[in-house]
C-alpha cells in the first residue's frame, strides 16, 4: 500500500471513506453491519444507530443479492463477486436496482466482507431510452433504404407495363415483358437478402487457416490499392467445426470494407487466438476460437456503431447495408458472437466460435 505517511491520519481515512460516492458497508462473517459510510446509510434510508449491528437481511423488505454465492466465493474462497443488477425493496418501501460488488478483508486474523453498492437505475432507464432511440433510427433507416432500393425495380415494372398498353409489335412487347421479369427479381432478390441465410450451416471439422487464406488470395485479387496483408495465425489452434464457406464469406466481407476504408492504403490484420473464458451474452463461459480483423483505417463514424448490424446500415455509397447482417446471422449459425471495436485509426471485428465440447 502507498501512503505518504507524513499526511495520513486515521481521521484522514475516515473522511475519505464517509466521502465516497459508493455504498460501503463492512460485515463481519455472519453479515452483521460493523460500519457503513454516509453514502450507504443515505442509500438505505436508515441512520447510523439503525444500521450498526443489524443482520444484512434486515436491511431490506426484499433482496435479491446472492448472499450464499457471497459467503461461498468471497468469505471462503477469497474471490471477489460481482452482482449486476440485483432488486432491492428497503425499509421504506423503496425499490430500486443495486450493482454489488464483495471483497473479503483480514483484520487481526478476523475476516470481514467489504460490500460496494451502486444504484443503476437511472443508468438502466438512459441504456432503455438510448437503445429505443438506436431501434427507432435503425428503423427509421431500414424503411427509407428500402423505400429507395424497391422504388427503382417498380418505377421499371411500371414504366414497361405502360407501354405494354400501347405497344402493338410483338418484339417491343416481349422486350417489356424480360423489363418487368428482370425488375421483379430484383424485388425478390432484395426480400431474400433481407431476410437473410435461410440454409442451416453444413458443418465439418476443418483448419481455419485454410479458411482464412482463401481469405487473403481472395482479397489479393481485389487489393488495388497500397494495402498490405498481416497474418498473425495461432498454429496451435485445434481444427473447428464450421461451415467453411460460410465463416469466410463473413471473413471475407469484413476484409472487403476495411480495403475499401482504406482509401490511401494501410495495413488489416487477421490474428487468431483461443479465447479460453469467451463470454456469450445470456450463456455460460466457453474456449472459443477467437478471429480478429483490424485494420489502420479512418474508422467507423460514431451515429452508425451502435447499430452496425443493423440491415440498411452502412456509409458506403451505392452501399445495401446487408453485408454486416448478413455476417451477423451467419456467425450466429454457429452459436458465435460477433462484436466491433472503432475509434480514429483503429477498427476492429471481433469473431468468437465456440469449440464442440
Amino acid at each position: 500500500m502507498m501512503i505518504n505517511k507524513t499526511h495520513f491520519s486515521p481521521e484522514l481515512l475516515n473522511i475519505i471513506w464517509q466521502n465516497q460516492t459508493t455504498a460501503l458497508m463492512l460485515l463481519d462473517e455472519s453479515f452483521q453491519l460493523i460500519y457503513a459510510n454516509t453514502s450507504a446509510s443515505e442509500l438505505l434510508g436508515l441512520g447510523e444507530k439503525r444500521l450498526l449491528g443489524q443482520a444484512f437481511d434486515d436491511l431490506f423488505n426484499y433482496h435479491s443479492i446472492d448472499l450464499k454465492r457471497i459467503a461461498q466465493y468471497s468469505l471462503v474462497d477469497g474471490v471477489d463477486c460481482h452482482q449486476h443488477r440485483a432488486d432491492v425493496v428497503f425499509i421504506d418501501s423503496r425499490h430500486a436496482k443495486l450493482a454489488v460488488s464483495t471483497r473479503r478483508i483480514k483484520h487481526n486474523n478476523t475476516y470481514y466482507i467489504l460490500f460496494e453498492c451502486r444504484q443503476t437505475d437511472d443508468e438502466i432507464k438512459h441504456d432503455q431510452v438510448s437503445n429505443q432511440m438506436h431501434q427507432y433510427q435503425a428503423a427509421r433507416n431500414l424503411i427509407r433504404g428500402l423505400a429507395h432500393e424497391i422504388k427503382n425495380p417498380l418505377g421499371g415494372i411500371r414504366g414497361a407495363a405502360q407501354l405494354l398498353q400501347y405497344e402493338g409489335d410483338q418484339q417491343e412487347r416481349d422486350q417489356c415483358a424480360e423489363l418487368i421479369i428482370e425488375q421483379a427479381d430484383r424485388l425478390r432478390e432484395l426480400v431474400d437478402r433481407l431476410l437473410g441465410p435461410n440454409q442451416l450451416p453444413q458443418k465439418s471439422y476443418g483448419n481455419i487457416h485454410q479458411t482464412l487464406e482463401s481469405v487473403v488470395k481472395l482479397s489479393t485479387l481485389d487489393n488495388n490499392r497500397d494495402i498490405r496483408l498481416v497474418k498473425d495465425y495461432d498454429p496451435s489452434i485445434p481444427d473447428v467445426y464450421i461451415d467453411q464457406s460460410k465463416v469466410q464469406q463473413v471473413v471475407l466481407n469484413i476484409v472487403r470494407n476495411a480495403q475499401q476504408a482504406l482509401v490511401d492504403g494501410g495495413e488489416i490484420k487477421i490474428k487468431t487466438r483461443i479465447n479460453y473464458q469467451h463470454r456469450r451474452p445470456g450463456k455460460a463461459p466457453k474456449k472459443a476460437l477467437l478471429i480478429q480483423v483490424m485494420d489502420n483505417g479512418p474508422g467507423i463514424d460514431a451515429n452508425l456503431r451502435d447499430t452496425l448490424f443493423y440491415p440498411m446500415t452502412t456509409n458506403k455509397e451505392g452501399g445495401s447495408g446487408l453485408g454486416l447482417s448478413i455476417a451477423q446471422t451467419l456467425i450466429d449459425q454457429h452459436d458465435g458472437y460477433i462484436e466491433c471495436d472503432s475509434w480514429p485509426g483503429h477498427t476492429e471485428f471481433n469473431i468468437y466460435l465456440p469449440f464442440t465440447d
